[in-house]
């Protein structure tokens, strides 16, 4: 069992939803893992990215609306190198 440094509450890991608006709408995705203790909520960075880069993704195609995904369908369609911008050489 760990102990937040900032409130010494427990560090508990839970999974839950998180909620990104964009342009045209709201991005919710469930089962995200997260660690929360009494002062603070924390996702992982990566997974924090990957639901960035989606959110990104559906203002690009023009989606409009609430769209709803789990991180894993997400994990499992991409990666954060699909969300990263594209570099030529030439």
């Amino acid at each position: 069992m760990s102990h937040c440094d900032r409130c010494k509450g427990e560090n508990i890991h839970i999974t839950t939803s998180t909620e990104r608006p964009f342009k045209r709408g709201t991005l919710v995705v469930t089962d995200v893992p997260v660690q929360k203790c009494d002062c603070d909520e924390q996702i992982l960075i990566g997974d924090g990215a990957l639901v960035a880069g989606y959110a990104r993704h559906l203002v690009k195609m023009k989606i409009i609306g609430q769209v709803h995904v789990s991180l894993k369908d997400l994990k499992q369609n991409f990666t954060l190198q699909d969300f990263l911008p594209k570099v030529t050489t030439t």
